[in-house]
């Protein structure tokens, strides 16, 4: 048998210790194992170790060949770099009924002096890289002077929130003029996302950021975007970001947008990233010239699907008629295909994406870490028993069934809307 990798665990302090006996474990729904070695890779450079508060780490124990709960510390979890997709969560119980923070929650343990993830590269991750942007107050100036330069924009002064408070790295783009630069432009939602990350009516759980509380003017959102245009390398515009609701719930102000972008700048990939709900307000973006849509998605399983969403006058079916609209208009679409171990890698899961994927064209499936306690998750789904593939060999059906599918992480430019990267690496690796 291979090394398995130590515990880690941290004390109250944020301390983190690799234990000198006990073994680490992962979770996948709520089944807790050892991982196998080809599922680990070394804790990529930027990503964050944290510990999570009120709970005890499952550990493997080498001498009973069983699980026990380790009460010398709290559970440790990782916070992936951009570009990485978790295959399992931390093992752990929890010592009361407090929801952890909107995370995505990604075992990690200790093997030959270096930390270790269950965790898959399957985008690159250059553009995105932490190490690319600055996090000081150092960067403040930047935004003071485009505010000065354009006193009487709203969506500016948003954007120079996002990029100082948030820390949101493709706000700082909007002020340094390169690659993807935000539109965020709807106050409002028609779903109520349980891992909503700018609006909770549920009080256990925080929101880690302000919705934005206007709709900007189209002239507003179409000289931001023209802006960007003038000067950023590989330009690309999207609305339907992290700090509003759905930019379907203000189609009129971003059409009109969208058209007065493409008038002066019809080279400029424009993006749109929504729940796609509703494909009469889907057309109008259509016809205003949109160049790609990310579709919002954490599953097409429709229980499933409403179980996250809770969709407001609107199905899962709607969403389905909007990829539909887009197939017909040839506009590239891709997923935001939100997972969670132990959901989206079930065979039936699994089944119902294969069968989705036959139906419809869809570009790029962009592979996203779901940001939500684990348990609030399953305790809002009804599971019945079946078998749990592993995300890693989900993506190996997907690809064994739709031989051209691509997947990734990142918005791409029109340039790049079918360059194959060769991620992810689906083969095995030598011993």
């Amino acid at each position: 048998m291979y090394d398995i990798p130590n515990l880690l665990f941290a004390d109250r302090q944020g301390n983190i210790y690799d234990h000198p006996h006990l073994k680490m474990t992962v979770r996948s729904e709520n089944f807790n194992f050892v991982p196998y070695e080809v599922e680990l890779i070394e804790l990529p450079p930027s990503s964050r170790l944290y510990f999570v508060p009120d709970t005890h780490p499952i550990a493997y124990n080498p001498d009973t060949a069983g699980m026990e709960t380790f009460t010398g510390g709290y559970a440790v979890s990782a916070f992936l770099d951009p570009g990485y997709l978790r295959l399992f969560l931390p093992s752990y119980v929890k010592n009361s009924d407090t929801i952890l923070p909107l995370y995505a929650y990604t075992a990690v343990g200790w093997l030959n002096d270096r930390f270790v993830v269950p965790a898959i590269k399957v985008d690159d991750d250059s553009k995105w890289n932490p190490k690319n942007f600055d996090y000081t107050d150092k960067f403040k100036p930047a935004v003071d002077e485009m505010l000065a330069k354009y006193p009487d924009n709203r969506l500016y002064k948003q954007l120079s929130t996002c990029a100082l408070k948030y820390h949101c790295t493709a706000a700082k783009n909007a002020f340094i003029g390169r690659w993807e630069c935000p539109l965020p432009s709807a106050p409002t939602c028609n779903s109520r996302c349980i891992g909503c990350i700018s609006f909770q009516e549920d009080k256990k759980v925080a929101a880690p950021q302000d919705r934005i509380k206007f709709i900007p003017k189209p002239e507003e959102i179409a000289q931001v975007a023209l802006n960007h245009y003038e000067v950023a390398e590989e330009p690309i515009v999207s609305f339907g970001q992290g700090c509003e609701g759905d930019p379907i719930t203000v189609t009129d102000t971003i059409a009109e947008a969208i058209r007065i972008i493409k008038k002066k700048a019809p080279e400029l990939t424009v993006n749109f990233n929504s729940n796609c709900s509703n494909p009469e307000k889907m057309k109008m973006i259509f016809d205003a010239g949109v160049d790609s849509i990310r579709v919002s998605l954490n599953s097409v399983v429709e229980s499933t699907y409403n179980a996250y969403y809770n969709p407001v006058n609107y199905t899962l079916e709607d969403v389905l008629k909007s990829i539909e609209l887009a197939n017909r208009y040839n506009v590239y679409t891709s997923l935001n295909f939100l997972t969670m171990p132990g959901i989206n890698d079930r065979e039936s899961e699994a089944d119902t994406l294969i069968d989705f994927l036959s139906a419809y064209q869809i570009d790029l499936i962009q592979l996203r870490n779901l940001n939500i306690d684990p348990d609030l998750l399953f305790s809002k789904m009804k599971f019945r028993k079946e078998e749990i593939l592993g995300l890693k060999n989900l993506l190996k059906l997907v690809k064994k069934k739709h031989k051209n599918m691509k997947f990734g992480y990142f918005n791409r430019t029109r340039e790049n809307f079918y360059k194959d990267l060769g991620l992810p690496d689906l083969k095995r690796r030598n011993k």
